[in-house]
């Protein structure tokens, strides 16, 4: 596929994918999100690719829902409008990127608001530069978002306080609360990005992807069922070429050479 929105680009096992929309901040429209769907699917499908970064040209992340947008509300239904957000929208790609059975790391390079918050939220870490900065702007047009992870991450008082005032807080806040995973300096970012998808992608890619899949859904199962997930994943990972070679790699003490199977 061509991209109109996106840059998509696979180098030693790192895809990356940055959303290409400059001179609208990033936003979000449903060609992006398009774009976005078909690249983590490609990731997916790609035995070759091992982590996928997320992160937006230039020195923005996302500026959150194109306001364009909001047009729906013209000549559509409510039960339309919903319909449409959640199958074509960032939902859809939220649940993309939680299943992927691959690390997904957010690059946030710049401002990170709205729906771009939430695309950043659904990757399984997040390192973010010094001049970031995340907002919940919906209540700002009269909407809500992010009501079903942000308060994951930082808690249900302090989620609402953040979707409530719709208030910016930079990265070194939104570290504090738990929101994010790390913070780097703008000249760094990049290079201590690499250093941590390069690290995963030598990684044992299965235990990755059955280790997500255990901690999201676990979230929502009872601790007989959490455990009971937990241990068909090892029961799976143990008959794996990753496992023999890391047990083997332990007992002739060198470093384990995994190929993701």
């Amino acid at each position: 596929m061509e991209y109109k929105y996106i840059l998509f680009d696979v180098e030693q096992g790192v895809a990356t994918i940055s959303l290409n929309r400059p001179e609208s901040m990033n936003s979000l429209n449903l060609e992006i999100i398009e774009e976005i769907s078909v690249a983590v699917d490609v990731c997916s499908q790609d035995q070759n690719t091992r982590v996928v970064v997320l992160t937006g040209v230039g020195n923005v992340f996302s500026a959150g829902d194109d306001i364009k947008i909001m047009g729906l509300s013209k000549n559509k239904t409510k039960e339309e409008i919903a319909e449409i957000i959640e199958k074509h929208g960032y939902p859809m790609i939220i649940k993309k990127i939680m299943s992927l059975k691959k690390p997904v790391i957010a690059k946030v390079n710049g401002i990170c608001y709205g729906a771009g918050g939430e695309l950043a939220l659904a990757c399984d870490y997040i390192i973010a530069s010094k001049e970031a900065s995340f907002g919940q702007m919906y209540i700002n047009v009269g909407l809500i978002g992010n009501t079903y992870l942000l308060p994951k991450h930082v808690g249900v008082k302090k989620a609402l306080e953040l979707i409530w005032t719709g208030k910016i807080i930079s990265a070194d806040e939104a570290l504090g609360i738990g929101m994010i995973n790390k913070v780097s300096t703008v000249d760094m970012i990049d290079m201590e990005t690499k250093k941590i998808a390069i690290r995963l992608s030598k990684g044992p890619t299965l235990a990755y992807g059955l280790t997500k899949e255990s901690v999201y859904e676990g979230m929502n199962l009872d601790l007989e069922k959490g455990l009971k997930l937990m241990t068909k994943a090892q029961g799976i990972l143990m008959k794996t070429n990753d496992h023999k070679e890391g047990v083997a790699a332990f007992i002739e003490k060198r470093k384990a050479e995994y190929k993701g199977n």
